[in-house]
């Protein structure tokens, strides 16, 4: 296996691992707590708010998890002759660009909340 189809393959995992790690939120199994989830003053202060704002940015990571995997699998296909570094750097820039909207999205729902 060439670097770029090992490097390709990770990503996949981790946006996989978001998507997953993103479901739980979406379905509001998550009580309020300092570990896992959307975690601001507001979103502990009241179990309402915890429990929508979770549920949206869920909605969100769902998204920036699927991107990132998509972004993987299109990598694993069209990118092979490129340099491993190129690959590296696309996907983490793709990581970061869906992982930031997502958490700006947060955010801006929270303001209205």
């Amino acid at each position: 296996m060439n670097e770029v189809t090992v490097f390709s393959i990770l990503f996949a995992s981790v946006g996989l691992l978001f998507a997953g790690l993103s479901v739980p939120l979406i379905l509001g199994r998550v009580p309020p707590n300092h570990h896992y989830g959307f975690r601001t003053r507001k979103t502990l202060s009241d179990p309402k708010i915890w429990y929508e704002a979770n549920r949206l940015s869920g909605h969100d990571l769902l998204v920036a998890g699927a991107v990132i995997t998509a972004s993987s699998l299109a990598m694993l296909v069209l990118a092979q002759r490129w340099k491993p570094d190129y690959v590296v750097f696309t996907l983490l820039a793709v990581m970061m660009l869906s992982l930031t909207g997502a958490v700006w999205h947060g955010y801006k729902i929270l303001s209205r909340m």
